[in-house]
C-alpha cells in the first residue's frame, strides 16, 4: 500500500518503482539548479516497493529507481542524497552503495541532521559528505540481538518443542539459551560483515581501512566528523545545495565519481578562494601522515604508562597483555593488575585476566540503545530477517 492508501499488486508495483517517465513529464524526486534532491529518512530496508518511505521505513530499492531516474533524466547535472536516518538492514546495502560509488553524475551526500551505520555506508559512496554542525555520522560497525525467553516460558508453564531437519536449522532459536558454538559463528559473521563496510567507507572516502575500523563504531557530530575524515564539510543543506551547483556550473564540473572542489563552509566562495585537486590531495596526505605519526606517539605513551605503572611491579606478564590490547587505558590497566597478586601466573589472555578479575571483558563494538532518538550508537543499526545489524 502506498502512502496515499492505493494498494498495489503485481506489475503495478514494478511501475511504481518508476522514478523518471519523460514522455509523461514524471519525476520522483525534486530539482534545484539541476541537482536532484533524493531523500534518505527513516529506517533503511532492502525493500519495500514504494519510492517513498511507507510506515517509516525505506527501501533500497526505492532509492535505488529515484537514483536511476536521476541518471536518465537530463536535465539533472548532479544528485544530492539528502540523509536522515540511523541506519537499517545489512541486505541490500553494500550493493546500492556501489551503484552511488559508480554513478556517471556527482553525488553528494548531505547529513541532515544523521547519517548512521547503514546510512553512513551509502553516504561514504558520495564523492562528498557534507554534515551540520550538529549532525552526526558513523557507527561503522554491526550488531545482532538475540531474545533467549526459555525462562519466561517455563514460568507460564510453557514449553517449545522444536522439531527439525539440520544440525543448523534452529540456530539461534529464542526459545532457548543462544550456544556459545551459534555465538562464535554469529560473531565472526558480523566481524566479516564490519570489515566488508569498513573497506567501503575506506573506498569512497579515500583513508584507510585500519583508520575506519578505530572509529569502533562511534558516531561524530559537526566539525569532528570532518576531522576524522568522514566528512569533507560543516554547512547547512541549503549552503551544500549552492556550492554543489556552483561547482557544476564550471568546466568539467558534471563529470561524476570525482572529489570535486569544495570550500570548507559558508556560501560559494569565490574562485580564488578554491584549491585545487591535487592541493587538496596533497594537503589531505601531509594531515593523515601527522595523524599517524601523532597517532603512534599516543600509543606508545599508552603502553609505557602500563608497563612503568607502580600495579606492574612484579607482574610483567600481565602487564604486557594489557598494554598490547587496543583501547585498554593506564587507569583500567592499573585496576586490573591491581587484582592479581604478584606471584600470579604468567601468559593469560585478556579475557582470563578478566575472568579472574571478577569483571566481564568489554566487547568490541557493544552499543547503547537510545530509544528517545531512535537509534544506537555505538553500534551500526541495520537489521537482517535474523536479526542482524551494520
Amino acid at each position: 500500500m502506498t502512502p496515499s492508501g492505493e494498494t498495489l499488486e503485481g506489475s503495478a508495483i514494478a511501475g511504481s518503482l518508476t522514478a523518471y517517465d519523460a514522455s509523461r513529464g514524471y519525476r520522483a524526486y525534486d530539482v534545484q539548479n539541476g541537482i536532484a534532491i533524493i531523500p534518505v529518512d527513516g529506517t533503511l530496508v532492502h525493500k519495500n516497493a514504494s519510492l517513498d518511505p511507507v510506515s517509516g521505513m525505506q527501501g533500497y530499492d526505492g532509492i535505488e529507481a529515484k537514483l536511476a531516474g536521476a541518471m536518465a533524466d537530463p536535465d539533472v547535472r548532479g544528485i544530492m542524497l539528502d540523509i536522515n536516518s540511523p541506519g537499517g538492514e545489512v541486505s541490500g546495502v553494500n550493493d546500492l552503495a556501489a551503484k552511488i560509488a559508480s554513478s556517471a553524475k556527482p553525488v553528494w551526500a548531505h547529513a541532515n541532521e544523521l547519517a548512521a551505520s547503514a546510512a553512513y555506508w551509502l553516504a561514504s559512496a558520495a564523492d562528498r559528505v557534507i554534515v551540520t554542525e550538529t549532525a552526526e555520522v558513523g557507527s561503522i560497525g554491526v550488531l545482532v540481538a538475540h531474545a533467549d525467553y526459555s525462562e519466561q516460558l517455563k514460568d507460564e508453564g510453557v514449553k517449545v518443542t522444536l522439531i527439525h531437519a539440520g544440525a543448523n536449522k534452529v540456530d539461534g532459536n529464542p526459545y532457548e539459551p543462544l550456544p556459545a558454538a551459534v555465538r562464535d559463528e554469529w560473531q565472526a559473521e558480523i566481524e566479516n560483515l564490519r570489515a566488508l563496510f569498513a573497506s567501503s567507507v575506506a573506498a569512497g572516502r579515500g583513508i584507510d581501512v585500519q583508520t575506519v575500523l578505530n572509529t569502533e563504531a562511534r558516531t561524530y557530530r559537526g566539525s569532528a566528523a570532518v576531522s576524522a575524515g568522514l566528512a569533507d564539510a560543516v554547512m547547512p543543506f541549503s549552503d551544500a545545495l549552492n556550492v554543489f551547483s556552483t561547482q557544476l556550473s564550471r568546466p568539467g564540473g558534471t563529470q561524476g565519481s570525482v572529489r570535486m572542489n569544495m570550500p570548507n563552509a559558508g556560501a560559494p566562495a569565490p574562485a580564488q578562494d578554491m584549491i585545487s585537486a591535487s592541493e587538496a590531495m596533497r594537503l589531505a596526505e601531509e594531515a593523515r601522515a601527522e595523524g599517524m605519526r601523532a597517532g603512534a606517539e599516543t600509543e606508545r605513551a599508552r603502553i609505557s604508562a602500563i608497563l612503568e605503572h607502580a600495579e606492574a611491579a612484579d607482574r610483567s606478564a600481565q602487564a604486557r597483555t594489557l598494554a598490547l590490547t587496543p583501547g585498554m587505558t593506564p587507569e583500567t590497566a592499573a585496576s586490573l593488575l591491581a587484582t592479581f597478586p604478584k606471584t600470579a601466573a604468567t601468559g593469560r589472555s585478556l579475557a582470563e585476566l578478566a575472568v579472574a578479575a571478577g569483571v566481564e571483558a568489554e566487547a568490541e563494538g557493544r552499543g547503547t540503545v537510545d530509544p528517545k532518538r531512535a537509534r544506537i550508537q555505538g553500534a551500526s543499526a541495520l537489521w537482517k530477517s535474523h536479526g542482524k545489524r551494520a
